[in-house]
């Protein structure tokens, strides 16, 4: 399972401040890199990871990300 921990020590989390797209896609990205090295990199499951990692990013930042 994804570490929230990897995840919930961004700076935008303890701060608790909105965050930027650009910040928003390199979080999702880190997320999904996770996801995949949990389930060992097997399968083409590049999208899965990125929806669910998608997912995750935005219950953990609801509607605190900014539009650029």
């Amino acid at each position: 399972m994804l570490s929230a921990k990897k995840i919930t020590n961004h700076s935008a989390v303890i701060n608790k401040r909105p965050i930027t797209q650009a910040e928003r896609h390199g979080l999702i990205a880190k997320a999904a890199y996770y996801i995949a090295e949990e389930r060992e990199f097997r399968g083409d499951c590049d999208l899965h990871d990125w929806l669910k990692a998608e997912a995750k990013i935005d219950r953990i930042f609801g509607s605190r990300t900014l539009r650029d």
